[in-house]
């Protein structure tokens, strides 16, 4: 971990020998006593570099994180040239999520030492963190290029591949990567999600088996297997799978509502963390599933219920309407409502959908939260408020519906889409695929208490299931 040795290097080896055993036999507070008595007997900033360097991997090891990177900025005072050390400090820096200095000292290393294919991958995985895909294919790429047998590399680098929406190469790239590695988790659990897209349940459940078994704490890989066995019908073994999840995180929200749907309970919400991760997961690919896949067209169908009032507002108020799109998604309402609005601001829980909806260019405004929440600490009014395909995450609506009441001017309006199955008897029901259903009557209802009442209904289909429609209504509610 040390470029040029200083003048009396030869003497402390053994010391430093001692540290880095300790360090390796996982004794940690030996190692970091090892190293204060070094540090209080040798004075000599040069000769305290080396040791300074491991006295921070003792404090990384030990989730010490600024202690660590104040002991490697010390010891490349003394030693400026040093890459690794340079990389061990941007681990460190990733580490605290200081995204930009770690991807600074990553490419400060480069510079130092062009074949290192650690800064590399390091870089790489800076770049997939901040949704720079096009930048983290090519580090992941060059790692690969210096280091053939990279299983890790080649695992991240299908990762960047899935979210530059290229499927066959990243699947090549996960079993050239479990080829190098059978045991490698994060390798199986990303084949397996390129599987359940293509709808092929059968492999993608052998491959989340193999990823559990071999990483047993990868949370994620279990609450995918967990919603096959029970799109499979078989809830005990989904059961098992959300088990095993709470065994190792029992305040996870998304393992406890899915405890709850798989055992025939009805949680009154979706938890924010589970309804992230399922869009984070498929922005790239949401609009090609939805309009494609599963023939969704409710923005058009909505539009076309809203087109008389969106036309005559200019003419009544002498201005566009001020529209806010609620769960905004990759932007598709936005798409079709932009010609018609002053101002358009959007809100999702999902960074990455936004990610998507920014690229179109058509918002003033975008934010990430929970529709309800950031409502609630947004008070600026809209006079058009939509909700598609976004309210089926919720589940009990009062708190929407007043939050929404609370920002519409009179005669401003509320769009929304629900699922409604016409045996619906009560207000509400989480359905077998982990949406909310709701009952018309409840829709009404909740109108009439909040001031708005419904001026348009549509019965529509809203989308397509397993090649069967899902039935709903597209609503238009007036601020009275």
């Amino acid at each position: 971990m040390t470029g040029a040795a200083p003048a009396g290097a030869a003497e402390d080896q053994p010391a430093i020998d001692a540290i880095k055993a300790r360090i390796a036999a996982g004794d940690l507070a030996e190692a970091r006593r090892a190293c204060e008595e070094f540090l209080s007997r040798i004075t000599d900033a040069a000769r305290q570099s080396p040791v300074r360097a491991w006295l921070g991997v003792v404090e990384q090891r030990s989730g010490s994180l600024p202690a660590a990177v104040a002991q490697y900025e010390l010891a490349l005072q003394s030693d400026p040239n040093n890459a690794r050390l340079t990389v061990q400090l941007g681990l460190a820096n990733f580490q605290l999520k200081n995204m930009d200095r770690a991807a600074a000292l990553y490419r400060a290393a480069i510079a130092m030492e062009p074949v290192f294919p650690l800064a590399h991958y390091n870089l790489g995985l800076v770049q997939f963190e901040n949704r720079d895909w096009s930048g983290a294919r090519l580090s992941f790429e060059n790692a690969l290029n210096q280091q053939p047998r990279f299983p890790e590399a080649l695992t991240n680098l299908a990762n960047t591949l899935v979210k530059l929406n290229d499927p066959d190469l990243a699947l090549r790239c996960y079993q050239q990567a479990i080829h190098l590695n059978p045991r490698i988790a994060t390798a199986h659990s990303g084949m397996a999600l390129i599987y359940l897209r293509r709808q092929q349940r059968g492999p993608a459940m052998r491959g989340l088996e193999a990823a559990v078994a071999n990483d047993p704490n990868l949370l994620d890989a279990w609450l995918d297997l967990a919603d096959c066995h029970h799109r499979e019908g078989d809830d005990a073994k989904a059961i098992a799978c959300v088990s095993e999840v709470l065994k190792r995180d029992p305040d996870n929200a998304t393992a406890r509502f899915e405890l709850a749907l798989y055992s025939g309970d009805q949680p009154e919400s979706a938890p924010a963390a589970m309804v992230e991760r399922i869009f984070d997961g498929m922005a790239e690919i949401f609009d090609e599933h939805l309009i494609g896949r599963l023939g969704y067209r409710t923005p058009e169908l909505l539009l076309t219920e809203l087109e008389p009032w969106l036309t005559a507002f200019p003419q009544q108020h002498g201005r566009k309407p001020d529209v806010l799109d609620l769960g905004c998604g990759t932007g598709l309402f936005g798409v079709v409502v932009r010609p018609f609005a002053a101002r358009l601001a959007g809100v999702d829980l999902s960074k990455g959908m936004l990610e998507q909806a920014r690229v179109r260019g058509i918002y003033d405004l975008l934010d990430d939260g929970d529709i309800q929440a950031w409502l609630a600490t947004h008070p600026e009014p809209a006079d058009l408020i939509a909700a598609t395909d976004v309210l089926v995450y919720v589940g009990r609506l009062e708190g929407v519906f007043g939050e929404v009441s609370k920002h519409l001017p009179p005669g401003g309006l509320f769009a929304f889409s629900i699922e409604s199955p016409a045996d619906l008897l009560q207000d509400m029901q989480l359905q077998a695929a982990g949406r909310y259903a709701h009952a018309k009557a409840y829709i009404d209802r909740l109108a009439q208490e909040h001031g708005m009442p419904v001026i348009q209904r549509l019965d529509s289909v809203i989308r397509m299931e397993h090649a069967k429609p899902v039935h709903g209504c597209l609503y238009v509610l007036k601020k009275a």
